[in-house]
């Protein structure tokens, strides 16, 4: 409405104030009527004085329109203290998976509401203080906060050439790996890889959730296309502690996670074909207590905290069978043992996002403090479990959805350009090393079809096998993504 009342206003107020003028005009100068130049002859405009009753009627229409809007803006905009964006994402899903007691499922795995907007704004250096509120539920389940941080720009940003740094507190995401980071133009598919949806306690189930923390990111030596508005650092680097026991949890860590990441980008404009090339090598290390008793492990601690393997009666951890419940029950020691669990994770992974083509590769390695119950000694022994996994995709854009030139068209109307994403992606994890037997490998070709730019529908299927079974998984997945 706001964009709407601004022109009427300013047409009335010129009309009014052009025939204030024209009327002291006539009443102050004698102004000679024009003459044609061909002919000689006077104009025949009407050159009638305005009169009062005239310039007090466009003065009434004025503050009538005035009022009009100032109503309509007074019951329709809310009302915030300070600026704020407003946005939101729904996703609606249909899932086949088969071999399962309920094949058939339909379900809202998403529905998000952000907040954000300017506590400060710097005109002059651009040394913004920000904010971010967000809140997301998945399946009907209480909305909880996903994203409550405030942050701050360091350095200058008026000038694209000089490097940034910024400081981040509250809880944001870690800043680790390149699938965790990424935005809908870099994850085609409806899943996260194995490694960041698995159900059983990997090592790195945690790494694209939320924590509570600080976050500090900065980038040095960046190549500037000022014509696309355009920005490629050479080197960026991101670091931060963390809680470690995820978003809204109890802390119950000893030491602050402390997570960072480095990237590295060739400096070029926006037409050179390294355009969206990059390299980056992240890190994570955590540590904190984990109690067990009987190989039963303490309800206070997170459920995904560590894992607990049999021995035969030589010593040797069996291929199979965890510690079960009834197991547990049994077990000869049954005094509460502390680990001081030390977890460290690394990563590497390399992207090349640039329409049409678009490719990521991305490995990740852990070792975690853990225990086994041991039938000879009767007892818990630590030891260190390792996990591998990665993943590689490649995508291409059918379409106009991702060109800068594009988005930064007029458009008269809701027209949007229809692009077509088709991907094939390959990802597998290995839980632990020391244990045959539990390779998982996914294999999910799929397509995306966006019909504007907040909206697609994504048709993934999903073939899933373990290592050493027979038993095969299929899964069939469509799903629309929506926001605003």
């Amino acid at each position: 409405m706001k964009r709407h009342a601004t022109p009427y206003l300013k047409l009335l107020v010129a009309t009014g104030l052009a025939l204030a003028t024209g009327s002291f005009a006539q009443n102050s100068i004698a102004t000679p009527e024009p003459v044609n130049d061909s002919t000689g002859r006077a104009d025949s405009t009407d050159k009638t004085p305005v009169t009062r009753a005239d310039l007090n009627g466009v003065i009434g229409q004025v503050l009538n329109v005035d009022d009009y809007y100032s109503r309509a803006l007074t019951f329709v905009v809310p009302a915030v203290n300070r600026p704020l964006t407003l946005s939101g994402t729904i996703q609606t899903r249909y899932t086949y998976i088969q071999d399962q007691p309920t094949p058939n499922t339909f379900s809202i795995p998403l529905a998000s509401l952000s907040f954000s907007g300017l506590l400060f704004k710097d005109f002059e250096e651009g040394k913004n203080l920000t904010y971010s509120l967000g809140f997301s539920s998945a399946n009907g389940a209480a909305p909880a906060p996903a994203e409550a941080s405030i942050g701050y720009t360091v350095l200058s940003t008026t000038d694209l050439n000089n490097p940034s740094l910024s400081i981040t507190l509250g809880q944001t995401k870690k800043p680790f790996g390149l699938e965790p980071q990424s935005t809908d133009e870099q994850q085609p598919s409806i899943n996260s890889s194995l490694y960041l949806t698995g159900a059983t306690p990997y090592n790195f189930s945690d790494l694209s959730a939320r924590d509570i923390g600080i976050v500090v990111k900065g980038d040095v030596l960046p190549s500037v296309d000022y014509g696309y508005n355009f920005r490629s650092p050479l080197i960026a680097v991101s670091a931060g502690f963390f809680n470690g026991s995820g978003a809204n949890t109890v802390d119950n860590n000893q030491d602050k996670e402390f997570t960072a990441r480095v990237q590295f980008a060739p400096p070029v404009d926006y037409y050179n074909v390294l355009r969206g090339l990059a390299v980056g090598f992240s890190f994570d290390k955590g540590e904190r207590f984990l109690q067990i008793q009987g190989g039963v492990q303490n309800p206070a601690v997170p459920a995904k905290s560590f894992w607990i393997y049999k021995t035969d009666n030589t010593g040797k951890k069996t291929d199979s069978a965890k510690v079960t419940s009834v197991a547990a029950v049994s077990a000869v020691n049954s005094a509460p043992d502390t680990l001081q669990a030390d977890r460290t994770r690394y990563g590497v992974d390399i992207s090349y996002i640039r329409t049409p083509v678009n490719f990521t590769a991305e490995a990740v390695y852990a070792t975690q403090d853990s225990a086994y119950w041991d039938a000879p000694t009767k007892g818990f022994v630590s030891y260190k479990r390792e996990s591998y996994a990665g993943s590689v995709a490649i995508f291409f854009n059918i379409g106009e959805q991702y060109l800068k030139q594009t988005r930064n068209v007029s458009r008269p109307d809701d027209w949007w350009p229809l692009t077509w994403q088709p991907f094939f992606r390959v990802d597998a994890i290995d839980p632990n090393i020391n244990v045959s037997g539990d390779w998982l490998v996914a294999i999910t070709p799929g397509v995306n079809i966006f019909f504007a730019r907040t909206t697609k529908l994504q048709l993934d299927w999903s073939y899933r096998q373990h290592e050493n079974q027979d038993a095969q998984n299929h899964q069939y997945l469509a799903q629309f993504q929506y926001g605003f």
